[in-house]
């Protein structure tokens, strides 16, 4: 499966192993978009396959400019927030497809 569901920690698609730490992973993307850390690191550290890449680029293709950096926070905050009420499977947020709808992806 893909990055969605690793960050929803979806037994039914994954292996435990393959989980992502939502907090971890959005310190990480803070990192990238700060420039301390490139897109290839995380990619190589989460070990992302081609299905993980396809979330990973859409998430990243909406992430307002880096001259607009309140929309940059106000979106990373959000888009944090989706993925806590989805790994506690909320009402709206119990499926990849109901997040990647909230997402907008």
């Amino acid at each position: 499966m893909a990055l969605v569901e690793r960050l929803m920690h979806d037994y039914s698609s994954e292996p435990e192993s393959r989980f992502i730490a939502v907090h971890q992973f959005f310190a990480a993307i803070n990192e990238v978009m700060a420039g301390q850390l490139t897109a290839g690191q995380i990619q190589s550290f989460y070990a992302m396959t081609a299905a993980d890449l396809v979330d990973w680029n859409a998430i990243l293709g909406i992430i307002p400019p880096p001259g607009q950096a309140a929309a940059r926070s106000l979106f990373m905050h959000r888009v944090h927030s989706v993925f806590l009420l989805a790994e506690d499977r909320l009402p709206l947020y119990s499926t990849p497809a109901e997040v990647r709808a909230r997402l907008g992806i």
